[in-house]
């Protein structure tokens, strides 16, 4: 399979000389060439990144910058803005938007950074125009937003603050103690001090860091679920309060102080790595749902939570209708697809009902009257986000007769000590056994095993949301899609480009002006479809005003012609079911757009079925087209149902899970089953909606990414295995050490770090040679 020249991604040609997986990806390629950017690839270092696709292609709202630059220009000095950035992924991305930036009259300093998604700027006050800036950057297929006061890095911020505390606190501790594994007297006038600053460093660690682990642990607990943070967390306490008991009691078997710190350190680089890949993800992306935050009612924007029946208010092109509601006076052509998985437009005229979660494709906003309240409307209801953590229903089994094993281990040395007249040593025994029984190897091992299954994923095209995936992803039997824009693409494919292509000047120029904005899935193929020469067509003069026919196409005219684009029979041409661009009424060019399946599809299900996997469909197109479809893909009759509203979706998920199944789906009418689903994820589309609720989204056209997550997963396993089995070894020799009384805090504080960097080396060797044969 080739891959992409410029992304990097594997995609399925339909010819030998395709060497780009999509339109966008070709566009910014020659834009890169043309501006004399090439450094770009040599910088990337062949770092397979997610597809453009039709980025540099869309309309982007860049008014929410002009009060952002007001504010950056206010304050004395050179002005400054920061926002979010999308697309930006490596080093290369970082030096070519510098080298745009510097390009601009009044451009002082521009600095991206790929690990937080955020983007820099330093200017001239009033000397730099950063609006032409951001636009030029979608023409190399980056889009700033605003930045997020709720950005989803806010965990890993707030773990790199106390990972940076702790590390200063464990090196503080295990300089104090260093001295008495050396043999220093305890008559040494500063022994006792060297003690109370080892004593002030574990507790510090434990307030900054120890919190962390304890605070989640009491949380599942309260949850009534197990997490692997409750034995990190009994641990910490226990080896914490017993040096303490150690230090009180002059027993010098019990002090772990320097352990306590280190100990911490360790467990918050591991969560960290764990949380990073995740992190990352998340902010990958800054599309924005068709679902407006408000809507204008009598000149005032109103919160969705306010909206009552009989209230008239509009919305713009591309947004959703929040409430079910009836079209007052114009007609509009809408798409359903959200609803009902349709995703042929509708034409609706004035009276008529469009029900919540309809999406505007006409140019000019609409007025309404709301039907019902928020409260009632189904949209609110698939647009409500599941917050419950997925946990692993083994990983829970596994850590319950863990800490069984453990209490149990530990209580029954303090008792046989007790019985044979030695009560210091067998409390020694009991916290000594706590506290090497911690999950110190696994603690680092597993976010490393994440980590690089997270990589090796991304290289296929799927990008981890929820760091519990792999474990669920290894239970899943059966896998569920929805049809329209899960197996098939999202939008309709022209049949021959090379009737595009054969446009002279005139008529392209004329296509791209036609298209350009357009939110119909037949206008946004074309102008993709033009590609380069649509964007410098577009460039040489200003777009003349459109006329829109909601349901039949939009015309213009410019220099005394006349033109048209829309259903064939609409300007005067024949009717025989293409859409046609006419010239003063003669048809010029004929376009036929055909529903295809996304690349790879059947090759990636007949891995699936290879892996004894159960294939299901559950959609809400027409029965017939689903019957159709899965007829194609091989698919059981009995395991394709079409006609589903969101409603009955989410029941059929319900009866099929034991626990076992993964749901794939786009469109809002699959929310409700995305609830009810073990494993979730979402091929990124036009009009977005579930990627913030999916455990993995995918940024490209094909499906080869869903075969590769689950020999992901079995890599990831073998890793792991390997990694407990190690760990059983190691707690099985050092409780029994624990356990005759000759455990002490110098064996541990070697026996720890040694577990952990034994542990990750497994997984790393492990990993690499399984991630790479399974590939």
């Amino acid at each position: 399979m080739p891959t992409c020249e410029h992304c990097g991604t594997a995609f399925s040609a339909t010819k030998e000389s395709d060497i780009y997986c999509c339109r966008g990806c070709e566009f910014v390629a020659n834009m890169i060439r043309e501006s004399g950017f090439e450094r770009f690839y040599d910088l990337k270092q062949g770092l397979a990144t997610a597809p453009v696709r039709s980025r540099p292609f869309e309309q982007h709202d860049f008014d929410w910058l002009d009060d952002l630059i007001e504010k950056g220009e206010s304050s004395p000095g050179a002005a400054k803005l920061d926002c979010a950035i999308e697309g930006i992924s490596c080093v290369g991305c970082v030096w070519l938007i510098e080298k745009l930036f510097d390009k601009h009259p009044g451009a002082i300093r521009a600095a991206a950074h790929p690990a937080s998604g955020r983007l820099h700027l330093e200017w001239q006050a009033g000397h730099c125009d950063l609006r032409a800036f951001a636009e030029e950057l979608t023409q190399f297929g980056y889009v700033i937003a605003p930045a997020r006061r709720d950005a989803p890095d806010q965990e890993g911020r707030r773990l790199i603050g106390r990972l940076g505390l702790c590390g200063a606190f464990a090196l503080n501790a295990m300089g104090f103690t260093l001295p008495t594994y050396l043999g220093m007297p305890e008559d040494f006038e500063f022994a006792g001090l060297f003690r109370l600053i080892a004593f002030l460093s574990a507790t510090l660690a434990m307030l900054v860091g120890g919190s962390y682990f304890i605070d989640r642990a009491w949380r599942a607990l309260q949850a009534r679920s197990l997490h692997i943070d409750l034995p990190i967390a009994l641990g910490l306490v226990t080896a914490y309060f017993g040096s303490i008991a150690g230090w009180a009691l002059s027993i010098p078997g019990l002090h772990y102080f320097d352990f306590v710190a280190t100990f911490v350190f360790l467990m918050l680089g591991g969560r960290y790595l764990q949380t990073a890949a995740v992190d990352r993800n998340r902010r990958r992306l800054l599309r924005s749902s068709p679902l407006p935050p408000s809507v204008q009612s009598d000149g005032k924007a109103i919160a969705l939570e306010a909206i009552q029946p009989g209230m008239e208010y509009r919305i713009d092109p591309g947004q959703a209708v929040p409430v079910t509601s009836v079209i007052r006076a114009e007609q509009a052509e809408v798409s359903l697809e959200w609803i009902n998985g349709e995703a042929e437009p509708v034409l609706k005229q004035a009276g008529s009902r469009l029900p919540a979660g309809a999406i505007l494709l006409s140019r000019s906003a609409l007025t309404l009257a709301a039907a019902e309240p928020w409260s009632d409307s189904l949209l609110s209801r698939l647009t409500a986000t599941d917050t419950t953590e997925r946990g692993s229903p083994i990983l829970q089994q596994v850590l319950r007769y863990y800490l069984i094993v453990v209490l149990i281990l530990g209580i029954a040395g303090l008792v046989v000590w007790i019985s044979l007249g030695q009560p210091a040593l067998g409390l020694q025994a009991m916290i000594s056994v706590f506290v090497v029984s911690c999950p110190c190897a696994l603690g680092v091992a597993l976010p490393l095993a994440d980590e690089l299954a997270a990589s090796r994923a991304e290289r296929h095209g799927a990008f981890v949301r929820n760091a519990t995936l792999w474990a669920r992803l290894r239970q899943i039997r059966k896998v569920i899609f929805d049809k329209t824009g899960t197996l098939t693409l999202e939008r309709p494919v022209l049949v021959d480009p090379s009737v595009v292509d054969g446009l002279d000047d005139d008529a392209a120029r004329a296509l791209a002006q036609l298209t350009v904005g357009s939110l119909h899935p037949v206008g946004r193929t074309l102008l993709e479809a033009l590609g380069n020469r649509g964007q410098r067509l577009l460039s040489k003069g200003a777009l003349p005003p459109l006329e829109e026919t909601p349901g039949q196409g939009v015309t213009l005219t410019g220099e005394g012609t006349r033109w048209s684009l829309g259903r064939a029979g609409w300007a005067g041409d024949a009717a025989d079911g293409s859409t046609s661009l006419c010239r003063d009424g003669e048809r010029i060019a004929a376009f036929r757009f055909e529903d295809t399946l996304r690349p790879g599809a059947m090759e990636s299900l007949d891995v699936l079925r290879r892996r004894r996997k159960e294939l299901w469909i559950l959609s809400g197109d027409t029965p017939d087209k689903v019957s159709d479809l899965a007829g194609r893909l091989g698919i059981p009759a009995t395991h394709a149902k079409g006609g589903l509203s969101p409603t009955e979706k989410a029941e059929r998920v319900q009866q099929l899970d034991q626990g076992d199944s993964l749901y794939l789906g786009d469109g809002a009418n699959d929310s409700l089953a995305f609830d009810a689903a073990t494993v979730t994820g979402t091929p990124v589309v036009d009009r977005s909606l579930l990627e913030a609720k999916a455990d993995f989204y995918t940024l490209g056209s094909g499906l080869d990414f869903l075969p590769a997550l689950f020999a992901t997963a079995d890599a990831r396993a073998a890793g792991v295995r390997r990694a407990f089995a190690f760990a059983l070894i190691y707690n099985a020799v050092a409780v029994s050490i624990c356990l005759t009384g000759s455990m002490n805090p110098l064996l541990a504080a070697i026996l720890m770090p040694l577990s952990s960097i034994v542990s990750v080396v497994l997984v790393a060797r492990s990993g690499r040679r399984n991630f790479s044969s399974r590939s």
